[in-house]
């Protein structure tokens, strides 16, 4: 006995229940998928430098592929075994989800190797300095001569000691003998004198600039007295001991180390490696257009796979349950399908806690605008969970018959079927005298056939308005919600793995009420034409109104703080205080001193060493910084914003939205798909698919992808020096400009909504309309 004889001799509950259950399955892995590339793309721009209006043309690329074939899948499917092409498509997406994982493995970002060689070159001081008639003048124009003899004479102003702090490096070699040197001397006494004048100005501006003064005059007071000294012999003797291969060997490492490491600080030779390594990615031809083509292509596969389940599934359902169980089944469906962006949420948050190379760097935590998640592991997660299922859609029985719900026994009185067979072909088309279907053959008559269909379904004013209004919703909601994980990381500050447990736990749970809500007021009310329809419209409303609340949620994070103290300086966070620290290859990695103070990275903060204090919980202080009072800066730990209640309020806000927004998806579906005769169910469902992916979601990632851009305020370059992914957001701009765009073609839908509640009157949606049924064979449905 095969599979299909088993399945023949279940009873009907069983099948119906089987086949729903399987259906919800797939449609809830599908909902992932779709969710999943949301809370996935900041870390594709991350990983390979890809603008929002790119990445919001990627995301796109799965309506190029759903729009020119749903309506043709949705025609030949409906003549055919839904089932077996309901298969086919899950595994078109199984595919497309393994290939979008690819470019992670294909174009592997791994870290080019230093030579050895290279850092030493780098670090070795000018060969000048190793001639035997250096000038003083040239050795303490070296680097980390010049910074520490400057340091020296303001540590020396300001503590009006002769004692240096115990450094554990050349300090201790180099001004060891300079305190004899000017202990007592005319420089010191000069000092002295000078100082005392310094501290009675009360002008701050006078003191810095006599102190950068008094720093000179010491300084060449010390070239001028200390010539042929012991002092400048020990800087002599350190030059050539950086040279030599052994005394430089930790140097080389901890270069190496540096330059490797997720941020920067106050080092040039450091960020010159850093600079180096970043020319030898561009070398290598490390590009956005191999992932970007690969991407593209796998979701455009994605969008052909999810043709079927939406307009063949549906219909399905409804040929084999009882007309007015139909809103259970599709709050059922929608209800099992909003688990989909929940799991997907929560699938991003853990994915992004972990590093794309699984291994993150030392400092490097989820919570710096800097990390890229494990994006392509989602990916993988749910390409595997999808090929079981699918196949086993395959193994649904297949007759060439449409089953009829009566048969006649041997006296040729009807009676009911002890046993009846799951309806896998619409039971609506037109068939012959023994049951079989009528498809048209020939590719004329099926063009025909179909155009004819195509034109009916327009006539119908309540489903051309009902189009019009999906459409523009979806052009708002899609790209809505693909940048809104990245809205949140950088309006409120909240890091990318807790933005998708937030948005999987409170949006999509209050979107599960909302339906639930709907479906409860549909069959108990019995809400029927205008009824319903003003029910959508005015869940619609509130919807409305309550986003543009929204709006008025603005905060200062620790990015936007950064982004805004920029503003002064066009965006140039190099400083006279960070000018020889080369900072300019260093990325975003925002640190506070212990007012609160914002800054780009511990390099524009003038900092020259850091001191790991916990690396499992990611705090570091970075010390002798320049351009802080205190001398000390903390990543994020010392960051203050007032983000945290607006964050609150914003999501509660959403709750609300989204509940309104899910009580009128029952009525929304079942409008749709009882305003045409029920042999164009699919017909109708597809072509609604066509018309919101050309109009709605194919230019909307796109559409807000460009408006995200224009508020942007610091780019990242690629190699080519392109703009490649943004780093800060101006926040009231980026906040305002989503938020009303929303707001407006949202406003837009409800005049459509307003269209159709105007020719409802007479719309049947859950008691039975005979006039609707096609012919008098199949007109009794399944009690299920």
């Amino acid at each position: 006995m095969n599979i299909q004889e088993l399945w023949k001799k279940r009873p009907p509950f069983d099948r119906m229940f089987c086949f729903f259950a399987l259906y919800c399955f797939i449609t809830i892995l599908e909902a992932i998928g779709q969710t999943y590339i949301t809370s996935a793309i900041q870390s594709i721009e991350r990983q390979f430098q890809i603008p929002s209006k790119m990445s919001g043309l990627m995301v796109s690329a799965s309506d190029f592929g759903y729009i020119p074939t749903v309506t043709i899948i949705s025609y030949l499917g409906s003549k055919g075994n839904r089932v077996h092409w309901l298969g086919g498509g899950c595994l078109l997406i199984a595919f497309s989800n393994f290939l979008i994982a690819t470019p992670n493995f294909m174009f592997v970002n791994d870290v080019p190797q230093l030579n050895t060689s290279i850092v030493k070159e780098k670090l070795a001081p000018p060969a000048y300095l190793l001639r035997p008639n250096v000038t003083e003048e040239e050795l303490l124009s070296y680097p980390p001569f010049k910074e520490r003899v400057l340091d020296f004479a303001r540590n020396y102003l300001k503590t009006n000691t002769h004692e240096i702090p115990d450094e554990k490096n050349l300090l201790n070699t180099i001004f060891g003998d300079i305190l004899q040197k000017i202990n007592g001397s005319a420089v010191s006494k000069m000092a002295r004198l000078k100082r005392s004048e310094i501290a009675s100005t009360n002008d701050s501006d006078s003191k810095k600039g006599d102190i950068e003064n008094l720093a000179d005059v010491i300084r060449q007071d010390l070239i001028e007295e200390a010539n042929g000294t012991l002092f400048f012999n020990a800087l002599k003797a350190y030059v050539r001991r950086r040279v030599s291969e052994d005394s430089s060997s930790d140097q080389v490492k901890h270069a190496k180390d540096a330059a490797f490491s997720p941020f920067g600080y106050c080092d040039a030779i450091v960020n010159e490696l850093r600079q180096m390594i970043d020319n030898m990615k561009c070398a290598r031809d490390h590009t956005n257009t191999g992932s970007f083509i690969i991407i593209f292509v796998a979701l455009f596969i994605l969008g052909i796979g999810r043709t079927m389940p939406w307009s063949l599934g549906v219909p399905l359902i409804d040929d084999n349950v009882k007309r007015k169980n139909m809103p259970v089944y599709v709050a059922g469906m929608f209800f099992i399908k909003i688990l989909g962006p929940a799991a997907g949420f929560s699938i991003g948050s853990l994915c992004n806690r972990l590093y794309y190379t699984l291994k993150a760097p030392e400092g490097l935590s989820p919570r710096d605008p800097s990390w890229i998640g494990a994006w392509w592991l989602g990916f993988l997660i749910i390409a595997a969970a999808l090929v079981g299922p699918s196949l086993v859609m395959f193994f649904f029985p297949h007759s060439s018959k449409l089953e009829s719900d009566e048969s006649k026994d041997n006296s040729g009185d009807a009676t009911k079927k002890s046993k009846r067979n799951l309806k896998l072909v619409d039971r609506h088309i037109s068939k012959s005298e023994n049951g079989v279907a009528v498809v048209p053959l020939g590719v004329k008559e099926k063009i025909a056939d179909f155009k004819t269909s195509v034109i009916e379904i327009l006539k119908s004013p309540i489903y051309s308005g009902s189009l019009i209004g999906r459409t523009l919703d979806m052009l708002a909601v899609k790209g809505f919600l693909v940048f809104m994980p990245k809205f949140l990381e950088n309006h409120y500050g909240i890091p990318q793995y807790k933005v998708q447990f937030l948005l999987g736990g409170v949006s999509v749970g209050s979107f599960a009420v909302g339906l639930l809500t709907g479906s409860f007021i549909m069959r108990k009310f019995k809400l029927e034409g205008r009824k319903a329809a003003l029910y959508l419209v005015i869940c619609s409303m509130i919807s409305v109104f309550l986003t543009c609340g929204q709006i008025f949620l603005g905060c200062h994070s620790v990015v936007n703080s950064v982004g805004l103290k920029g503003q002064a300086t066009n965006y140039n966070y190099n400083t006279e205080c960070n000018t020889d620290c080369s900072c300019d290859s260093v990325s975003l990695f925002p640190v506070c001193d212990i007012a609160g103070n914002p800054y780009f990275s511990p390099c524009h903060a003038g900092c020259r060493n850091f001191n790991a204090t916990n690396l499992k919980l990611h705090i570091m202080h970075f010390t002798d910084c320049k351009c802080t009072e205190e001398g000390t800066v903390v990543n994020r730990d010392w960051c203050k914003d007032d983000c945290d209640s607006m964050a609150v309020a914003y999501f509660a806000l959403a709750a609300m939205v989204k509940i309104f927004v899910g009580m009128g998806v029952i009525p929304g579906v079942l409008i749709m798909l009882r305003s045409v005769a029920p042999k164009h169910r699919s017909i109708s469902l597809g072509l609604n698919g066509f018309a919101i992916s050309l109009f709605g979601t194919l230019p909307s990632p796109v559409v807000w992808g460009l408006l995200i851009d224009g508020a942007c305020l610091v780019w990242d370059k690629t190699c080519s020096g392109a703009q490649g992914a943004c780093s800060i957001y101006e926040p009231n701009t980026l906040r305002i400009s989503m938020h009303a765009f929303f707001v407006v073609l949202r406003c837009f839908a409800l005049l459509a909504d307003l269209w159709v509640l105007y020719f409802a009157k007479d719309l049947k949606l859950i008691s039975k309309d005979e006039s609707q049924e096609t012919n008098g064979k199949g007109k009794e449905e399944m009690k299920q």
